[in-house]
């Protein structure tokens, strides 16, 4: 995978099911707009801590770099990661 997103800032991160039946989505946002997507692999079974794993390694593969994310949950199967200033 590029470096798609190698120019720009990483602002926020959704990390989601929507359905109990589905695997882990994201959306990442940038100051330039919004990248989305599903976790490849994850499963409906898959917990947050994996999912969290693979979403960091996502950030890496798109941005060429780790990002330093403060999780939160913001309601049931739905998990916010603020960037955070400086490196990972």
């Amino acid at each position: 995978m590029s470096h798609i997103l190698a120019n720009e800032a990483l602002r926020s991160v959704v990390l989601y099911q929507p359905k109990s039946t589905e695997g882990w989505r994201y959306a990442i946002y940038t100051q330039e707009g919004v990248t989305d997507g599903r976790l490849l692999d994850s499963t409906p079974s898959t917990s947050f801590e994996e999912a969290r794993a693979r979403m960091e390694q996502t950030l890496v593969e798109l941005f060429g770099r780790p990002s330093a994310v403060r999780w939160k949950e913001t309601s049931p199967g739905w998990w916010t990661g603020e960037a955070l200033e400086g490196p990972a």
